[in-house]
Order: C-alpha cells, then sequence, then structure tokens
C-alpha cells in the first residue's frame, strides 16, 4: 500500500495536482483530492452529516444490502478542523518492520481544508488506519457497541431513502458534486434530462 500509494503521490504531482488555488497542497491534502476525484487510496469516505452518508450507502449497488457506519468520537484518533502538514513518510511510516514509526492500532479521523466545492457539500472527512487483515477488511474498526453502529438497509429501503433524501432535504447527486466532474455526470445520459430541478 506504501509504494502503490507514493508511486500515486509522486505522479500526481508530476501533473501538477498538488496545486492548488495558488499554494501546494501537503501530501495528505494532496492523498485526499486524489481519493475525492476517484483514485484507490487507504482514505475511506465519512461524512459528519448522517443523511449525506445514507445517500451514499443508499445510492451505490442498488440491488445489494447497503451498509451505514456510525461512529462515536471515542473510537477514533484524529481531529476536526486541523491541518496535516507531515510528508506521507512521517504518517505512515517508511515500510521498515523495525521502526517505531507505524500507526497504531486505532483508527484515525481527518477533515480535510476545504480544496474543492465537493469536500464542502460532503461534509467530508475521511477514516483510515494502518493497513491490516481484519474482519472489517483492511480498515481497523473499533468494534465496541458503544463507538461503532452498523445499520443493514435492504434495496427496498434504499430505494425509499433516496426518495425522502432528494424530495425533503435535496440531498442528490446534483448537490453533493457541485463540481464540473459532477455537472457533467448529472447531467449524462444516465439521468432523466429534467432530474436536475428540484421541483
Amino acid at each position: 500500500m506504501r509504494d502503490y500509494e507514493r508511486e500515486l503521490l509522486l505522479n500526481a504531482k508530476h501533473q501538477g495536482y498538488h496545486y492548488e488555488n495558488g499554494r501546494t497542497l501537503a501530501d495528505f491534502e494532496l492523498l485526499a483530492k486524489l481519493q475525492h476525484h476517484g483514485a484507490a487510496t487507504r482514505l475511506v469516505d465519512f461524512s459528519r452529516n448522517m443523511l449525506i452518508a445514507l445517500w451514499f450507502a443508499c445510492n451505490s449497488e442498488s440491488d445489494k444490502t447497503g451498509l451505514l457506519l456510525g461512529m462515536y468520537w471515542a473510537g477514533v484518533r484524529g481531529f476536526e478542523g486541523r491541518p496535516e502538514l507531515r510528508t506521507y513518510n512521517e504518517l505512515f511510516g517508511s515500510g521498515d518492520p523495525n521502526a517505531d514509526d507505524e500507526l497504531e492500532n486505532f483508527p484515525r479521523l481527518w477533515q480535510p481544508p476545504v480544496l474543492t466545492r465537493r469536500i464542502a457539500a460532503q461534509s467530508a472527512q475521511f477514516l483510515y488506519s494502518r493497513v491490516a487483515d481484519e474482519r472489517t477488511g483492511s480498515l481497523i474498526l473499533c468494534e465496541s457497541p458503544n463507538h461503532l453502529n452498523m445499520i443493514a438497509i435492504t434495496p427496498e429501503l434504499k430505494k425509499e431513502c433516496l426518495v425522502l433524501l432528494e424530495n425533503v432535504f435535496d440531498i442528490r447527486q446534483f448537490t453533493l458534486f457541485p463540481d464540473i466532474d459532477g455537472f457533467c455526470y448529472a447531467n449524462s445520459v444516465s439521468f432523466e434530462s429534467h432530474s436536475n430541478e428540484r421541483w
């Protein structure tokens, strides 16, 4: 994972993606930007807004049961609203198994700065951990029932929730992706011609 993410950052910097609004992004900010635009990283999208998280849980794989995760602050490390200026190697270690720089066995949460309108619209946060081979996958989660809630969402409930989220709260593809990529996708053949109009 380290080798892949280091290579991803190197290639993204070569393309100039580490510049945003006249400043150079820190490695972690660039990783977050890349993840938000579809690159594979260890970062897992979370939202500070439960309704937005519900939309994402319902919007993909409509024929399968989804899972909404809710985490209590005591079940994670990290901070909201603080910059992360350490380099990739300072964050994720050198890869030397004898080094004392491994992430602890606890998930970490990070709120990125508003680098893009998409990050702001989605009340974005990222959860990450060291890469593990756990029952929960490669992400370490604090599985205490006091720290983690998991709610299964059936395909039928997904459909009902999406209608409610769109009609009552205006949470939909068009409002959650207010950038050029989102605009173009919301106006693609995947949607009807007036689906972006609320009324």
